[in-house]
């Protein structure tokens, strides 16, 4: 789902109540009908804390309980978001997928950011790995020099043709 503005959100949802039809305000808003229809259900039934709300740092034990009480009430998961004043029912979709998948292990809490890089270790270098890596440099160092020399020559001559 597309993420709006706390106020996009709010407006349509207070269209919709101030008597808009779902469809006209969704198009008016530029938004799908599914997210208006959403956030006006948020907002009948929380009020504006509804739709502000989001479902962060809730432990696994307390999403198990949220997907329990969905399966015991046969529930659909907006029907469930709704009611708990989770902004979004795609959240507890991915809850229940990933219970589905790994149990309430899956649950826990996700660790934000990237993977640490591991390096891995350079294997040691052989002697004639280390006499290549030398020759290298000192050809770099020699065609430095010869370029350095070269420059400075040049402009001693045009020193001396100035002068």
């Amino acid at each position: 789902m597309t993420k709006y503005k706390l106020e996009e959100r709010m407006a349509a949802a207070q269209a919709v109540q101030a008597g808009g039809r779902i469809a006209s305000v969704a198009k008016q808003f530029g938004m799908s009908e599914r997210a208006v229809r959403l956030w006006y259900r948020l907002l009948e039934e929380h009020g504006k804390s509804g739709i502000k709300s989001h479902a962060y740092n809730w432990t696994a034990e307390r999403k198990y309980q949220v997907l329990k009480y969905m399966q015991e009430n046969n529930l659909s998961c907006q029907d469930v978001s709704i009611q708990l004043g989770i902004s979004g029912s795609s959240t507890v979709w991915q809850w229940e997928q990933r219970y589905l998948e790994k149990g309430k292990e899956g649950l826990e809490n996700k660790k934000k950011g990237r993977k640490p890089r591991i390096s891995k270790p350079k294997p040691p270098k052989t002697r004639e790995e280390e006499l290549l890596d030398r020759i290298q440099y000192l050809e770099a160092e020699n065609a430095y020099l010869k370029k350095l020399n070269a420059l400075v020559a040049e402009r001693e001559n045009r020193e001396k043709g100035n002068g």
